[in-house]
Parts: C-alpha cells; sequence; structure tokens
C-alpha cells in the first residue's frame, strides 16, 4: 500500500496530466523531429496563443516533465525522460481497451 505522502506525490503527478492543453504540448514535444520545440514552433503547430503555450511550458517543467535547454535567443523545450512517453501511451491503451469492451 502506498503511504500518505507518496499518495499526495501521485495525486499532484496526475494532476499534471489532466488538463488537455498539457496533454496536447506533451504531444507536440513527443513528436517533435529534432526532440525539441521553442515555444513559437509550439504554438503555430498547436494552434495556441504563445502566452497559453508558455504558461503550460512553465508548469510542466516545474513538475519535472519537460526540460529547457538556450538556443541562441530562443528557449528549446523536450520532454525530459522516456517514462513520459511510457505514461501517455499507457493512458492511451488503457482508454482504447475500456473502449472496445464497452461496445
Amino acid at each position: 500500500m502506498i503511504t500518505e505522502n507518496e499518495a499526495n506525490l501521485l495525486s499532484r503527478f496526475f494532476y499534471i496530466f489532466s488538463d488537455p492543453t498539457r496533454l496536447k504540448i506533451i504531444s507536440a514535444l513527443l513528436t517533435a523531429e529534432e526532440g525539441s520545440r521553442c515555444v513559437n514552433k509550439i504554438s503555430e503547430f498547436l494552434t495556441l496563443r504563445q502566452p497559453v503555450v508558455s504558461q503550460q511550458l512553465r508548469i510542466l517543467k516545474d513538475a519535472g516533465l519537460v526540460k529547457v535547454t538556450r538556443d541562441g535567443q530562443f528557449y528549446r523545450y523536450a520532454i525530459a525522460d522516456d517514462h513520459i512517453a511510457d505514461i501517455i501511451q499507457i493512458g492511451l491503451d488503457h482508454i482504447y481497451e475500456k473502449n472496445k469492451q464497452e461496445v
């Protein structure tokens, strides 16, 4: 059984995945050809306003899900580790499996 502290940490961790915009940003970063994207490219790719993307990237960075590197005058964002892709894929697998059972 998980401890109270672990339950709190997991709750905060999964909260990050509860926002559709953050999930779209994660997906955009997972599919980036160079492995990373700058805010402008993410905004264009998702057709979202740059301030919205910047705010959500800050949340993802603070949660340790994305990392930032400087590229000249731009900051490039990338997924912090392979676990993030696994978590997204497991979630999708669960959704598709659940939908099969309901048909």
